[in-house]
Formats: C-alpha cells, sequence, structure tokens
C-alpha cells in the first residue's frame, strides 16, 4: 500500500479488496447477504471492493465492480450456478493485474479456489469466510455417494483450502471449533459475524403485510425464512405446528424461501392436514421481506447446520421474538437469550417455548423489547469494521522483514 490511497473518510488508509465468491445474487442465500453486507460497508467506509461471481441468465448488475465469469447449470443445485472462470482470461488477468491487498474468498469451489492461485501470483493476501458446515449437507446434496466418506473428504478438502489461505474467518465461535476439530490449525483463524444494516427494517408495514395475506389481528404467525432444504429442519416446525394446533386455531405458520425440499414439505403438510395452516410464500421482495418479518408474532428456527444464523439476528432487527434450536453458530449469536429463547433438539421441548411465548403475555413482552437492543449489537458497519480490523492486522504482518 502507498499513502495516495489514503482517503478521505477518517480511515488510516483505503484497501482494494476482492470479495470472491461462487454464489451471488440473484441467488438468494447467507453467502449472498454476507458478500453484499461487507461490499456495501467497505464501500461506504471509502475503500475500493470489487465482486468476482458467477454469471446468471437475463441477470445484469448495476453496479460496475460486480464481475461475472461465465457460469453453467449445475444438475444436482439448479438454483446455483458453477462458475468457469477459464471461459474469460482476460478478466482473470484484469484480476491479477489489479494487485488487491485483499483476496476474500466466500467459497472454496469453482471461483474461489482459483481465487487463491490468482492471489498467490499477484502478492495479495488471502482471507477466507467458511460459512457453510458442509459436512453437514453432503447427504441432502450428494445422496447417492456414500455418507462417511464424503464427510471425511469434505473435512480434509476444507483444512487443505484453509491451510492455504493467510486468514480464515467464521461466522461464529463454534464454527471456528468446528474447524479446529478438522485439523485446520495451521492458519490463524477469528470469528466476526455478518452484521445486519439496521436501516433496512425502518417503515416496516407488518399490519399491511398481514392483511395484504389474509392474515386478521387475531391470528399469530409463526415465520421461518431461509433456504427450503432439507438441512433446515422445517419439518421439525410443521410438526410443532401440529402438536399446538388443537390448542390455537389462529396459529399459522408462514414458510418464507425456495429450495429443493420445497414439494416434500407441502406433502407432509397435506398428509397432516395442515394445508390451511402452512403457507409457502416463496422469495419475497425487499419491501415485503421486511413486512413478513415485522408481520410475524414468532421466528421460529430449527436448522442445526447454521455456522452463524443470520436470520435470527434479522427477525430481531424486525422486532420479533425467536425460539431456536441451540445449535452452532445460532447458539453462540442467542448465547444471552434476549430477545428469545434457546432449546434442544426437542419437539416437545421446543412446542413448550411457543406455547409459553404465545400464552404468557408478560413473557413475550419481554423478549420483544430485549429485539432491537439485541439486534443492534450486530449492526453492519460494526462487523465491517472488525473486518477491516482484522485485514490490518494481515496486511501489517507483510511488512515486516
Amino acid at each position: 500500500m502507498n499513502d495516495s490511497r489514503r482517503n478521505s473518510r477518517n480511515q488510516e488508509f483505503q484497501l482494494k479488496i476482492a470479495l470472491v465468491t461462487d454464489t451471488y445474487f440473484p441467488r438468494i442465500n447467507g453467502v449472498s447477504a454476507s458478500t453484499r453486507v461487507f461490499f456495501e460497508e467497505f464501500q461506504k467506509l471509502g475503500h475500493e471492493v470489487h465482486v468476482y461471481a458467477p454469471a446468471f441468465p437475463g441477470h445484469v448488475d448495476e453496479n460496475p465492480n460486480i464481475h461475472r465469469f461465465p457460469s453453467m447449470y449445475l444438475f444436482f443445485d439448479p438454483e446455483d450456478r458453477l462458475g468457469r472462470p477459464n471461459r474469460d482470461k482476460a478478466m482473470i488477468e484484469e484480476f491479477k493485474s489489479h494487485k488487491f491487498d485483499i483476496v476474500h474468498t466466500q467459497t472454496p469451489f469453482s471461483i474461489g479456489g482459483p481465487a487463491v492461485d490468482w492471489a498467490h501470483e499477484s502478492g495479495s493476501k488471502i482471507v477466507h469466510t467458511y460459512h457453510t458446515l458442509f459436512a453437514a449437507y453432503v447427504e441432502y446434496y450428494l445422496p447417492w455417494v456414500p455418507k462417511s466418506f464424503m464427510v471425511w473428504l469434505t473435512k480434509k478438502m476444507s483444512q487443505r483450502y484453509c491451510d492455504r489461505c493467510d486468514l480464515i474467518v467464521t461466522p461464529s465461535p463454534e464454527m471456528k471449533r468446528v474447524l479446529e476439530s478438522y485439523g485446520a490449525t495451521k492458519t490463524p483463524i477469528v470469528a466476526i459475524p455478518t452484521g445486519i444494516n439496521l436501516s433496512k427494517f425502518e417503515g416496516a408495514q407488518p399490519e399491511r403485510f398481514r392483511q395484504a395475506h389474509g392474515y386478521g389481528p387475531d391470528d399469530k404467525l409463526m415465520l421461518f425464512m431461509g433456504r427450503v432444504s432439507g438441512e433446515k429442519n422445517v419439518d421439525f416446525l410443521i410438526r410443532v405446528l401440529d402438536r399446538l394446533k388443537d390448542d390455537f386455531p389462529h396459529l399459522f405458520l408462514m414458510v418464507a424461501g425456495e429450495g429443493g425440499a420445497k414439494k416434500s414439505l407441502i406433502r407432509l403438510v397435506e398428509k397432516m392436514g395442515l394445508k390451511g395452516r402452512v403457507r409457502f410464500l416463496g422469495y419475497l421482495g425487499k419491501e415485503e421481506w421486511r413486512d413478513c418479518y415485522a408481520g410475524a408474532d414468532l421466528f421460529t428456527f430449527a436448522s442445526v447446520t447454521e455456522t452463524q444464523g443470520l436470520v435470527v439476528t434479522e427477525a430481531m432487527a424486525a422486532g420479533v421474538p425467536v425460539v431456536a434450536v441451540a445449535r452452532m453458530g445460532v447458539k453462540d449469536v442467542m448465547a444471552s437469550q434476549k430477545g428469545g429463547v434457546l432449546v434442544d433438539l426437542d419437539e416437545e421441548a421446543f412446542t413448550d417455548q411457543v406455547r409459553r411465548m404465545l400464552t404468557d403475555k408478560a413473557f413475550y413482552d419481554m423478549k420483544k423489547a430485549e429485539t432491537k437492543p439485541e439486534a443492534a449489537l450486530w449492526s453492519a458497519e460494526a462487523m465491517a469494521q472488525k473486518m477491516l480490523a482484522a485485514y490490518g492486522g494481515l496486511l501489517q504482518q507483510k511488512a515486516k522483514p
């Protein structure tokens, strides 16, 4: 870095940062959301930031700092695209000539993997965020391959990828412990969660949302927001609703998102006689997304594979109390149990806490009052500053003789 790259926003220096990911908008998932949060926050703080991601048919980016590599259909995960960076060698050469201070990969696959080599060639420091507990996902995406072998292979590949980087970021301390158990101890690991943009929850219209979807003031709404896939445990929430349906005739479950498990979940709902009590909302637009959160009475989350559980903090930012399973990153994010409650992966225990939220007004009001102050601890700007501090420490090492 040189002094000419100092900026005018009271930052010590301006960085040149590449965020490299195998999944990005219009694909909606946690990695896309995290990448965009840091992209936007780094730009606000005066840094030069570029995103490199696979192209999606028909999608055009407005921001010129988002660069798309050619891609192809991914048969076992049709919502994503398989990047083919070697089809655009000019972009690869442009990437290397840019000589980024930091190349921060978000995924280790067809674009993220080669980006490590490009960074080495151009003298950039390499940071990687280990967003996803891949070992827990293999049975859902590659069911025809023996699970034990795939879990072993996933752990080994994760270790090798991490060993090639200069710094590893995990969204939670729990995920840091998991990586270390894989043997990924060669590279320093820091836990830095993805922050949330609190301003995006301003101006929410929960009543409008409820009316537009046919819910009345006496209806109680449980909400799941996220990828509708097997590892998210949405069927667990459906069974919880089934346990409560007779005592709470005005209780409903909204499932917002898309994914490969949606068809099987619809069949489960029909089999259990809950067709009128569970609504699959699909993907939601910006305002609809915000109003959906705010319109819910409870955010219910039973996933056991979350490295952070960004949707939990988003729900609290919308003022909605949370009932969640105490696993992985969610357990870290909700360690104080302010703004909600954590329970074991047990349908009866989960049902009891939902019941308490629905019947104990004083308890519910206390948890609701805690939500927004708790969410404020996870602001996007605060987390971006933490990440920049980690970058700064890494770059100081570069200057050592």
